[in-house]
């Protein structure tokens, strides 16, 4: 094997290197990107730091530039995502170099960097001065009577998605901690969450939701103006017996409040001024992950 490896970033219009990244990234995560590309999802936001071997990307951090507006305040963040190696180059400090060149590289930048980390690797990230941090989830239990009145609204073609679009760029989204990533909404809505998608016409607003076997998951809303995410629930109809959200709520004390704990998704940070983000029992919203 060639013990010489080359850095490489930014590469998507690379189509050697780009179809690189993405047959690890099915190999190792079972997801690809080059859909995302060829829509022209795939901005600037989005930067792949990679060692290669000859045109083989082998091993890669990628960086997501991240814009929140947290409780009212501009936030940027780097969120690090699609960490990987090839099978036949771990274990060479490949990704250790890449996550300190990112490091090195933003942390001046923004106003922190964090991950969502897989429960097998959470001894790894503290080597690198991050920490474990807090997250908090929101919920409540219901009990409407009546029928569904929301109108499916299925991105299965080209044109719906770009009127998707539209609808991103011309609302807001809920709560507390609302992302400004249209290439990351768009990286779902693409795909896997491409039937997820309702119009609720009391509230003039798009509810990006799943029901499971009495649960009602609201991942975002997008509405011109404020909405009442409790009309939104109740236009669901009466086949849900809670409501659990993807964001955080504007009205918290309406909700129950508990620690967040999902499997392979352990929050990290790095750098000053987290305390303000658990403090206040934020967590980033579900479509926020890259």
């Amino acid at each position: 094997m060639n013990q010489h490896y080359d850095f490489v970033a930014d590469y998507k219009e690379n189509n050697i290197l780009r179809g690189s990244f993405n047959k690890l990234a099915v190999n190792t995560f079972g997801i690809q990107f080059e859909d995302w590309y060829k829509l022209g999802y795939w901005t600037k936001k989005y930067i792949p730091y990679s060692m290669k071997d000859d045109d083989k990307i082998v091993s890669n951090v990628s960086v997501n530039l991240m814009e929140f507006n947290q409780r009212g305040s501009r936030k940027k963040y780097i969120q690090l995502g699609t960490v990987m190696s090839d099978k036949d180059y771990r274990g060479l400090g490949l990704n250790g170099y890449l996550l300190k060149k990112v490091i090195e590289d933003y942390k001046d930048k923004c106003d922190g960097i964090y991950l969502f980390a897989n429960d097998s690797v959470l001894d790894y990230y503290p080597q690198f001065g991050f920490r474990k941090a807090n997250e908090y989830h929101y919920s409540r239990k219901l009990s409407f009577t009546g029928s569904s009145s929301v109108s499916p609204f299925p991105l299965s073609d080209k044109k719906a998605l770009k009127e998707m679009e539209k609808i991103i760029a011309t609302s807001r989204p809920s709560g507390q901690m609302a992302m400004n990533n249209l290439g990351l909404y768009m990286f779902y809505l693409s795909s896997f969450m491409k039937n997820t998608v309702y119009y609720v016409e009391e509230q003039q607003a798009y509810v990006l939701a799943e029901e499971e076997e009495g649960n009602l998951i609201l991942h975002e809303i997008f509405g011109v103006g404020e909405v009442d995410v409790m009309a939104i629930v109740a236009a669901f109809g009466n086949g849900n017996k809670k409501v659990s959200l993807g964001f955080v709520p504007e009205d918290k004390e309406n909700y129950d409040k508990e620690l967040l704990l999902e499997e392979d998704t352990t929050l990290f940070v790095l750098g000053n001024g987290w305390e303000e983000f658990e403090e206040a029992g934020l967590r980033f919203p579900t479509l926020s992950h890259a």
